[in-house]
C-alpha cells in the first residue's frame, strides 16, 4: 500500500468537505451545528446519520459507523484507503503526492499516470472507430447487433470499440496526442516491429474491443475479440479468439474483475454478484437485467478477485459455462470461496451452454436458471452424479473434495454448518464427520459460542477501556504523543483486546519510524474491526481541558493494573511454591516487595505537568 505525503492528506482534509462527498448518497438537512439525514448504511425511517462540517466527520447511530471522509468512502464505496485518496484527488483536482522513500510506487507514479491517460485516449480512439460510417465499421456494428444480437445502446454503455486493420493507426493517434514512443512501448498496446520502423505495431488488429476498467471506472486494459469476417494473415494472433492486454503497472489480471465498477454501483442490499467466465457473458447478463454480473480477466479465478467481491458482503452466484472447463471453474470457486466464508451458490448450465448463448436463445431461461442455484454441498453432489457414479462413489468423492476445503475455514460455526449439511445429505452422524475433519485438517475448533477478542470488544461501551482513552489522546491531542511514548510501557497494554491490538500497532510504528502525525495509511495490517474502532474514536468528542491531569490519571491506572497483575502472578506461584527452591522463592518475594512498593508510589512516579511536557 502506498504511503501518501502529509501535505497530500492535509490538502484533501482542507479542500474536501465531507458534506460534498456524502451529498450524492444522503439528503442532508441542517440540525443545529450539524447536518442530518437518513443512514446510507441501513434502512431507516427516522434520520440518525449526522455530519459535522466543522470537524469534517460523520457519525451514523443506526449502524455504529463513524469517521472522516476517507472512512465514509471505505464503507460506502468499499474502497481501500489508498483508493479513497486517489479517488478524492481525481474528483477534486488535488495532486497526488507520495511520501519520499516510503513506497516503491513513488518511482513509478509518473508512468502510472501516463498509462491511465494513454488507455483513456486509446479507448476513445477504438470507440470512434466502432461508430465510423465506412463499410468495415458498419460491418462490425452489424456483427454486434445482428449476429451477436446485442443492442446498440449496450455498445455505448460499455464503450465497445473496434481496432482498425491499419497497424499504425493507434500509434499515430497516440503520438499526435503527445505520448512518447518509449512510454507507448511500456503500455502493452503495441509490439515492436520486426524490421526498423518509426511506428509500433498495434497489438489489436481488426478486433472487437472491450475496455476493462478498474474499481474506479478508469480504463486499464482491453480485451480484443476475433471477428470472423476480418482476415489478417500477417497478424501473429489471428488464431486467438481473444487477445487480452498484458500486465502493466496499472493492470494485474488476477486482481481485476470485468464490470466491477458498474456492478458495485448497481448492487442493492441482499442482491448477489453473478460470476461468469467472459466479458460477452457479462454483457448478455446485463441486458437480461443482471446488472451485478462480473467476470475474471482472461485468467483463472483468483483469491484476490474473490476478496474484491467479499468487500461488499453480498452473496455470489457462480454461472460458468456448462462444459468441463466451466465445471472446473466452479470447483475452483468453491475451493477458494468457502475458506473466505463467502455466501456461495451455483447455477449448472447444460454441457453446450454458456450464459451468452443460453440467455439469447431464451431470455426467460435466465430467471428460471437462477431458481436452480444450489449451495456448495449440493453442487458437488450434482457434479459427481452427472458423471454416472453410484451413491457410494458420490459420497466418497464429495467428502474427499469438501473436507479439506472445510478444514481451511477459520470460523468454527461455518465448519459446523457444512458438516451438518454433509451429515444430513449422506445420513452420517456429525460426530463421525467432526472426527474425520480433525484428521484431515488437524483442527482444534472453537467451542460453540466462544467469543473472540473482537466480539467481546463489540459488546462493551466505546471509550470505557484505558486503551480506548490513550487512543483518544493520540487521535485528538497529538501534542502529548511524546509523553505517552515516554511514560507508557507496552507491557501495560492488554494486548488481547481490540483496543489493545490497535494501540500496540500504533505505538510500535512510532517507536520504529519516529513520531509523526497519526495517519491510517501509515499503520499497516489493520483489520476491519480495527478500522471501525479507529473511525468511532475519531468521531468521539474530546475535551482538552485538564489534558495533562487526565492523561496522568489514565497512565497511573494502567501502571497500577499492570503492577497488580504482576503481584497476583507471583502470589499464584507462591501458593504452589512447594517445589520452589530457596533461591527462587527469595527472588519471588523480593520481586513482590518491589512491585508493592512501586504500587504505593504510582501517583508520584507518573505526574505530568507543563514543566515535564
Amino acid at each position: 500500500m502506498p504511503f501518501f505525503s502529509r501535505n497530500c492528506l492535509d490538502n484533501i482534509r482542507q479542500r474536501v468537505s465531507i458534506a460534498d462527498v456524502v451529498a450524492p448518497y444522503v439528503q442532508l438537512k441542517p440540525s443545529g451545528h450539524y447536518l442530518k439525514g437518513l443512514s446510507p448504511f441501513s434502512h431507516e425511517k427516522t434520520p440518525s446519520f449526522f455530519v459535522d462540517p466543522q470537524r469534517n466527520i460523520f457519525k451514523c447511530f443506526s449502524s455504529g459507523y463513524a469517521g472522516d471522509v476517507f472512512r465514509f468512502l471505505e464503507l460506502k464505496e468499499q474502497l481501500t484507503f489508498s483508493e479513497c485518496v486517489e479517488f478524492l484527488c481525481e474528483r477534486f483536482n488535488i495532486p497526488v503526492e507520495y511520501a519520499n522513500g516510503k513506497a516503491t510506487q513513488n518511482s513509478t507514479l509518473p508512468l502510472k499516470r501516463l498509462l491511465f491517460a494513454i488507455y483513456e485516449k486509446a479507448a476513445v480512439f477504438f470507440e470512434q472507430q466502432f461508430w465510423l460510417e465506412n463499410p468495415l465499421a458498419k460491418q462490425v456494428r452489424s456483427y454486434w447487433e445482428n449476429e451477436r444480437h446485442f443492442k446498440a445502446d449496450t455498445a455505448r454503455e460499455f464503450h465497445v470499440g473496434f481496432a482498425p486493420t491499419d497497424l499504425a493507426a493507434l500509434y499515430t493517434f497516440l503520438s499526435k496526442a503527445g505520448f512518447e514512443k518509449d512510454v507507448l512501448e511500456q503500455s502493452g498496446l503495441f509490439y515492436k516491429p520486426k524490421t526498423f520502423a518509426k511506428h509500433l505495431v498495434s497489438r489489436y488488429q481488426g478486433r472487437l474491443i472491450l475496455p476493462i476498467c478498474d474499481i474506479q471506472g478508469r480504463v486499464i486494459a482491453f480485451s480484443g475479440r476475433q471477428l470472423p469476417f476480418v482476415d489478417l494473415p500477417n497478424d501473429p494472433t489471428r488464431e486467438a479468439k481473444y487477445v487480452n492486454s498484458p500486465e502493466t503497472p496499472i493492470f494485474i489480471k488476477g486482481h481485476e474483475l470485468f464490470n466491477l465498477s458498474r456492478a458495485r454501483q448497481a448492487l442493492e442490499k441482499g442482491n448477489p454478484f453473478y460470476l461468469v467466465e467472459g466479458p460477452l457473458d457479462v454483457i448478455r447478463c446485463w441486458e437480461c437485467g443482471l446488472k451485478t454480473t462480473v467476470a475474471p480477466q482472461g485468467t483463472g479465478l483468483t483469491e484476490d478477485q474473490l476478496r474484491l467481491l467479499k468487500r461488499y458482503n453480498a452473496p455470489i452466484v457462480g454461472m460458468f459455462d456448462g462444459d468441463s472447463a466451466g465445471i472446473k471453474a466452479g470447483v475452483r470457486l468453491m475451493t477458494l470461496g468457502i475458506p473466505l466464508e463467502l455466501d456461495l451458490t451455483y447455477c449448472l448450465l447444460n454441457n453446450d451452454e454458456d450464459p451468452d448463448s443460453a440467455f439469447f436463445k431464451n431470455p426467460d431461461y435466465c430467471a428460471s436458471l437462477l431458481q436452480t442455484a444450489v449451495p456448495p454441498v449440493e453442487f458437488f453432489v450434482k457434479i459427481y452424479k452427472s458423471l454416472g457414479y453410484d451413491d457410494a462413489k458420490v459420497q466418497q468423492n464429495v467428502l474427499q473434495q469438501m473436507l479439506p476445503i472445510i478444514a481451511k475455514c477459520e470460523s468454527s460455526v461455518m465448519r459446523f454448518e457444512f458438516l451438518r449439511t454433509l451429515g444430513q445429505t449422506f445420513s452420517i452422524p456429525i460426530r463421525v464427520l467432526e472426527e474425520e475433519l480433525q484428521h484431515v485438517g488437524n483442527l482444534k475448533p472453537l467451542e460453540r459460542g466462544e467469543e473472540t477478542p473482537e466480539t467481546v470488544s463489540q459488546n462493551r461501551t466505546l471509550g470505557t477501556s484505558l486503551e480506548d482513552q490513550i487512543l483518544l489522546f493520540l487521535l485528538h491531542a497529538p501534542k502529548v504523543t511524546s509523553l505517552i511514548l515516554k511514560h507508557l510501557s507496552l507491557d501495560w497494554i492488554e494486548s488481547e483486546t481490540l483496543s489493545g491490538k490497535l494501540l500496540l500497532k500504533i505505538l510500535s510504528e512510532f517507536q520504529e519510524n519516529g513520531i509523526e502525525p497519526l495517519e491510517r495509511d501509515a499503520i499497516c495490517g489493520l483489520s476491519e474491526a480495527e478500522e471501525n474502532l479507529w473511525g468511532q474514536l475519531l468521531a468521539e468528542d474530546f475535551n482538552e481541558e485538564g489534558l495533562l491531569a487526565k492523561l496522568s490519571e489514565i497512565l497511573q491506572q494502567m501502571y497500577r493494573r499492570y503492577l497488580k497483575k504482576m503481584i497476583s502472578d507471583i502470589d499464584k506461584k507462591l501458593i504452589k511454591g512447594s517445589n520452589l527452591n530457596t533461591k527462587l522463592l527469595k527472588e519471588l518475594q523480593m520481586d513482590r516487595f518491589s512491585y508493592k512498593k512501586a504500587l504505593a508510589n504510582v501517583s508520584s512516579t507518573i505526574c505530568l505537568t507543563e514543566q515535564n511536557k
